[in-house]
């Protein structure tokens, strides 16, 4: 495996989307991406100028007997960066399979799984949650969940009140009662 971590501006995430590109074009055979991506196309982040991937960590400076340091500069920083794991020589499940449901293992399932790319909102009731999902194995898609806290346990609020800044989100897309249900109003949609 191959892990390649840039500092989290634009800039970085820029040299880090050049690289996956690279890796794409090559055979699956050959390289596969194992994180942060779920899927094996289009980054939807590099489509829009003002938007770039990238992850938070709490890191400790060096202390002050190593470098001295302003009295008003903080000991715990927040760093932020962006990365790319690619494992070379082996096929990923989400190339060989088609969907989450032909996966027996649930490390096979957690290939096809949409990642958090921004911290949670939470809220008095309900939680937005910002996922880069994949579309049918082959592209990306960035979209906005809410789950709201009539989801209940199965639909994964408490969960999501406890999720970070890139986990994996493993439950289903959870589809409203008012357009699942049959009536005079119209029919079932999905």
């Amino acid at each position: 495996m191959l892990l390649v971590v840039e500092p989290g501006s634009p800039k970085g995430f820029r040299y880090i989307n050049s690289l996956r590109e690279w890796i794409l074009s090559k055979s699956r055979s050959e390289a596969n991406i194992i994180a942060p991506c779920s899927h094996h196309g289009i980054c939807p982040m590099a489509k829009h100028p003002d938007l770039w991937c990238n992850f938070s960590q709490l890191t400790q400076k060096i202390p002050k007997s190593v470098f001295p340091k302003k009295p008003q500069e903080r000991d715990i920083v927040n760093e932020k960066f962006s990365y790319l794991i690619i494992q070379k020589n082996t096929v990923t499940p989400n190339v060989e399979l088609s969907s989450e449901k032909e996966a027996v293992t649930p490390i096979e399932k957690s290939y096809f799984w949409p990642r958090l790319i921004r911290p949670v909102i939470r809220k008095h009731k309900h939680t937005i949650m910002d996922l880069c999902s994949p579309l049918s194995g082959k592209t990306g898609v960035l979209e906005r969940r809410i789950i709201a806290k009539s989801h209940g346990v199965q639909g994964g609020y408490r969960m999501a009140k406890k999720m970070k800044w890139g986990d994996l989100w493993y439950f289903p897309k959870r589809i409203p009662n008012k357009y699942r249900k049959e009536g005079k109003f119209g029919k079932r949609l999905w």
